[in-house]
């Protein structure tokens, strides 16, 4: 059986020791914002992540779970699959501690002990609804995933019509870093297969097409789903840009000059370290407001992968009531306790 491993960064927003720190190196202007809660916010989804994995990928060997200290209540740490991680173990860097930005987390992972050369990174809020292979991850020693080129996020009209988004930039970083080593004509040239898989949709093919007039990586289609990565291709991006992995190591808190965890997904991409397949089997249901909830809920029972993803939209008046709804949804989906729960 192949070994290959599960990450999962998470962090407990309501500890009052953990927020005590966070407000102790808090900058002024991110003071009362309600965005910075919005990132750290939970919605409870992280036991049923574990119980997805267990009923739906029973072939994974071991879960990484990386945490600022605290542990989930209900967590079975004498559960043999779980390796639990403190920042403080896997920092290259354990001085520039503590960190409240999953960007500067990222940049460590590659020094995980005991991570298998195989794994999938996931976020405590996608859940594996449906049974999936490791073939949907890795075939032939590598990744599966797909290239799709789309339209730029950046210069100056996007830049004054959307809201200013840290996510946009940081993207934006790690394939402008990329492009320096990996030429968009090279692999374009050598291996076109990785740009029209049949796999790919009629759309992303003529994305494909028209977009490769531009000449070099722009913006990667991407969609938030688990994730196959190589430990070798993180030992080998952080040769390639250790300066600027280590400055994000040192981000606290979300910068504009960051990289994140997709430069390791361009990195396989742009390097065509890659299997070109695409499934089209993940959705993302947004919590903006109770009213599109209800409009998404029903993508939990057509998709092997969804991830509830918080927004920063939602109202704080909302919340309450919409996480009842997403507890109770997931339950239902889920309603048996995984042997990674006490």
């Amino acid at each position: 059986m192949e070994q290959i491993d599960i990450v999962i960064p998470w962090v407990d927003d309501t500890d009052p020791e953990w927020k005590k720190e966070r407000d102790q190196y808090l900058p002024e202007n991110l003071r009362n914002k309600s965005s910075v809660s919005q990132y750290f916010r939970d919605w409870d989804t992280l036991r049923y992540v574990f119980r997805g994995v267990e009923k739906n990928m029973p072939w994974i060997r071991n879960i990484h779970f990386l945490t600022w200290g605290h542990l989930p209540d209900w967590l079975n740490i004498n559960n043999p699959k779980i390796k639990i991680h403190r920042h403080s173990e896997f920092f290259i860097d354990p001085s520039v501690l503590p960190v409240f930005n999953s960007q500067a987390i990222e940049m460590n992972l590659h020094n995980i002990s005991g991570l298998a050369e195989k794994f999938i990174y996931f976020n405590d809020d996608t859940l594996v609804v449906r049974p999936v292979g490791p073939e949907r991850f890795f075939q032939n020693g590598m990744p599966v995933d797909y290239l799709v080129l789309d339209i730029p996020r950046g210069g100056w009209l996007y830049d004054h019509l959307r809201i200013k988004d840290p996510y946009t930039y940081v993207v934006r970083n790690n394939i402008k870093k990329l492009n320096t080593h990996f030429p968009f004509k090279i692999l374009r040239k050598t291996h076109p297969n990785l740009f029209f898989h049949p796999s790919y949709t009629t759309l992303d093919k003529i994305r494909n097409r028209i977009l490769t007039a531009i000449g070099e990586y722009k913006w990667i289609k991407v969609n938030h789903n688990p994730q196959g990565m190589l430990l070798s291709n993180l030992k080998q991006c952080f040769s390639l840009f250790e300066k600027e992995m280590l400055q994000t190591s040192k981000s606290r808190f979300r910068s504009f000059q960051d990289l994140n965890q997709y430069l390791y997904r361009d990195y396989a991409l742009m390097s065509g370290k890659f299997v070109p397949e695409y499934f089209g089997d993940d959705f993302c249901i947004v919590l903006s407001s109770i009213d599109r909830y209800k409009n998404e809920r029903s993508q939990y029972i057509k998709n092997n992968f969804i991830c509830v993803n918080d927004s920063p939209f939602l109202k704080s008046e909302e919340y309450p009531e919409l996480k009842k709804m997403v507890d109770e949804d997931l339950q239902k989906i889920f309603p048996e306790k995984s042997s990674f729960e006490i």
